[in-house]
This record gives structure tokens, C-alpha cells and sequence, in this order.
């Protein structure tokens, strides 16, 4: 489906009349195996946060870790809170409501992590962060890869002082397609110009013509170490006294 040229709006209407604008949402598919073995089947809407929502599920992860015994570097309980913060947030219903002030929400299924918790498991949790990262890449800034987009993202990411912010505005699920967009830009120029595409076998395998019987071999490394004076040997017959350490060392020292 081809997207509609974005509207022409100025900064102020930006941050002003559209601060209200409900986020962007996509509606999922989801399929519950229940534990007799049949399987339902619903929607669920995930919606984009606001970089505010985004901030407070950071806090609230930040406050469960600590909870749980985790300060200082964060580790597995805080990057799992942090995911159920942000799902809390953005797994909503289906259907608009009307909300008291006369505003259209999609309301969220859950009202907090630990309502999130209990109500999916694990594995459906896993899913339904999957699809809340595919709606933050369809709905991005700058989402357009398609092949026709090939010469503009390249003229992008090519001008040194702003291609990494072009490439900060895609979600980083969106870098493979882009890479793949612009390989085979690469490949089809190869061709156009009649040079052979880059193999992908090994190339280090040294050519049979060209090698020499050292060509390589291992050669032995550079070392340091110690001068040994033949007339301060440590004893191997018998273990060392601090009275016979004292006196190597003594004569260490002449």
C-alpha cells in the first residue's frame, strides 16, 4: 500500500495542535494455547509511546530491579521489567472508547507490569514485544525502504555530517533491511559496470604458484628474559629457608 505524502505543517502546529494526536497503533493477530490444548485466538493493538511513557517505564523497571535485589549495573531482572513497563503501556484493545472527556483512546489491556505478569506467559510476552518493535519500525520518521528509496538513503548516509542522524531515525529492526536495500544496489551497479560480484569463498588460502616453503609457517617469537647467573642457582634438591633466601637475594643485589 502506498503511503500518503506527509502533511506540510509548521514547527509550532507540530508541538502544539498535534501534541494531542492519539499515537500510532497496529492490530496483531495473537493465538493463546490453553492447557487442555486448544488454541484461541484474539487481537491486541500495540501502540508507540511517547518519549515521556518511555521515561516512566524506565523508572518503574528501575524501582522493580532494585526490588528484587539488583543495584549498582543492571542486569536480567531490570532488562525484563523494563520490557513489561513498556507493554503495560503499549498493548491497549482493539476498540476506541469514548473517554469522560470527550476524547477516543484505545485503552490499555493491562493497568500495570504486574497485571501484565499474570495475565500472559513468558512466551506470549516474548511475541507480543516482537510486535510492538515491528509497529515502532513501520511507523518511524523515515520508514521508506523500498528499492526506489536506494539512491536517496544512499545519498543520506554517504554526506559525513548527517548520515548517522538519517540512520539514528530508522529502528534498529529496520537496519537489516536497509542493508540488504543497499547491497543489492551494490550488486546490481557490479553488474551494470561488468565487474565480478565478490565471492563468498575464503580467500585465504595462499595461491600454490606464488607460495614459498615459508609462506605461512610460524616463526619463532621474540622473547625476554633474565640473565641467568650460573653462580646464583636456586636449589632444586631441597626447599628454600628464609636464611637461604636472604642470601641469594644478597647476592642478587653485589
Amino acid at each position: 500500500m502506498q503511503q500518503k505524502p506527509p502533511l506540510e505543517v509548521s514547527a509550532s502546529e507540530l508541538v502544539g495542535k498535534y501534541i494531542s494526536e492519539g499515537c500510532p497503533s497496529e492490530v496483531f493477530d495473537f493465538v493463546r494455547p490453553l492447557a487442555n490444548g486448544e488454541r484461541i485466538k484474539s487481537q491486541v493493538r500495540l501502540r508507540l509511546l511517547r518519549a515521556e511513557e518511555d521515561l516512566d517505564a524506565l523508572r518503574s523497571a528501575q524501582r522493580t530491579a532494585k526490588t528484587n535485589g539488583e543495584t549498582g549495573d543492571y542486569g536480567d531482572i531490570y532488562k525484563e521489567a523494563q520490557a513489561h513497563e513498556v507493554l503495560a503501556r503499549a498493548v491497549c484493545s482493539v476498540e476506541q472508547h469514548n473517554m469522560a472527556d470527550g476524547t477516543k483512546q484505545f485503552p490499555p489491556l493491562c493497568v500495570s507490569a504486574d497485571h501484565l505478569r499474570r495475565a500472559f506467559s513468558a512466551s506470549e510476552l516474548a511475541v507480543l514485544l516482537n510486535c510492538y518493535h515491528i509497529t515502532k519500525a513501520k511507523f518511524g520518521p523515515l520508514e521508506s525502504l523500498e528499492k526506489e528509496a536506494a539512491e536517496t538513503w544512499i545519498a543520506r548516509l554517504s554526506d559525513p555530517l548527517r548520515g548517522p542522524f538519517f540512520l539514528s531515525q530508522l529502528d534498529s529492526l529496520q537496519w537489516p533491511g536497509l542493508i540488504a536495500l543497499l547491497a543489492t544496489m551494490c550488486r546490481d551497479l557490479y553488474q551494470a559496470a561488468g565487474l565480478e560480484l565478490p565471492s563468498l569463498e575464503p580467500t585465504s588460502t595462499s595461491d600454490r604458484a606464488t607460495s614459498t616453503p615459508d609462506t605461512g609457517s610460524s616463526t619463532v617469537q621474540p622473547s625476554a628474559s633474565s640473565t641467568e647467573r650460573p653462580e646464583v642457582r636456586v636449589p632444586a634438591d631441597k626447599l628454600l629457608t628464609s636464611a637461604d633466601a636472604a642470601e641469594i637475594l644478597s647476592q642478587r643485589k653485589k
